[in-house]
């Protein structure tokens, strides 16, 4: 089912909704990608916390955590779990999040990289917090109003102030840049768990993707490297505009080069 009109959306934006019957069926496939738990210590938390240099976060990290890159192993079990070439993971999360899922920028704690959809929160929420803040809540979707980077995190927590959990449901996060409202497709039972394991390490934000890929059936598409199918499933009719399926070709090229 396709949430928005597809030819307006950029790269990185999920079109499919889930309703409660398949959230359910998600959640509980025998083919779910199997997480280790998060560490304790990690936990979503609202209103936000903040950081000693001013930065606001709605998850806390223990003293001393590690928020760890995707290493090689959780790689190759990736590849090996999936039959999936490790080069075509690589490419999905070069062309979703520029090969990192947290805001490199930032000192630790990083927060994760999402990008605040406003034409999403318009559907999310009954609020009329388009009235007030048009950059918040669109309509339809307007490419003008990102920010990017870290001010992406400032037009979440803004949106949060009005509704919370559609706010968050408004947000792809991560490696794989999966929509809050897709949080069960990702394996998870709520968007706080969402949330946490998004702060948590590279190694949960991708298993949320390949949760994600597996439950919406785009498995087979990705070990043919057929890459229009992919884009199109993955991203909606909108790919063309944005010639992602050409990007993932090319970025799969790169990465079986730099396997070589």
């Amino acid at each position: 089912m396709i949430r928005q009109k597809a030819a307006a959306n950029p790269v990185g934006v999920k079109e499919l909704a889930i309703n409660s019957s398949t959230d359910t069926k998600a959640l509980n496939s025998k083919d779910q990608v199997k997480m280790k738990p998060v560490p304790s210590g990690i936990n979503y938390t609202y209103p936000p916390i903040q950081y000693q240099d001013g930065r606001k976060s709605i998850c806390t990290i223990p003293e001393g955590y590690i928020q760890a890159a995707l290493s090689d192993g959780d790689l190759q079990d990736l590849s090996n779990e999936f039959g999936l070439d490790v080069a075509v993971i690589k490419a999905v999360m070069a062309v979703e999040a520029g090969g990192s899922g947290f805001l490199l920028n930032e000192p630790s704690p990083a927060r994760p990289k999402i990008l605040f959809e406003a034409h999403i929160f318009y559907k999310e929420t009954p609020k009329p917090v388009s009235r007030d803040r048009p950059d918040l809540s669109s309509r339809s979707w307007n490419r003008n109003l990102y920010q990017g980077g870290s001010a992406e995190w400032q037009r979440l927590l803004d949106a949060m102030t009005f509704d919370e959990v559609p706010a968050l449901r408004s947000a792809s996060y991560g490696l794989g840049q999966v929509m809050g409202f897709n949080h069960t497709s990702a394996g998870c039972s709520s968007i706080q768990q969402f949330i946490q394991e998004n702060f948590a390490g590279e190694y949960w934000q991708a298993r949320h993707m390949m949760n994600f890929i597996v439950n919406k059936n785009l498995l087979d598409a990705l070990r043919r490297k057929d890459w229009a199918v992919f884009a199109q499933r993955y991203n909606g009719e909108g790919y063309r505009q944005n010639q992602y399926d050409t990007k993932l070709a090319n970025a799969y090229q790169r990465a079986s080069s730099a396997n070589a």
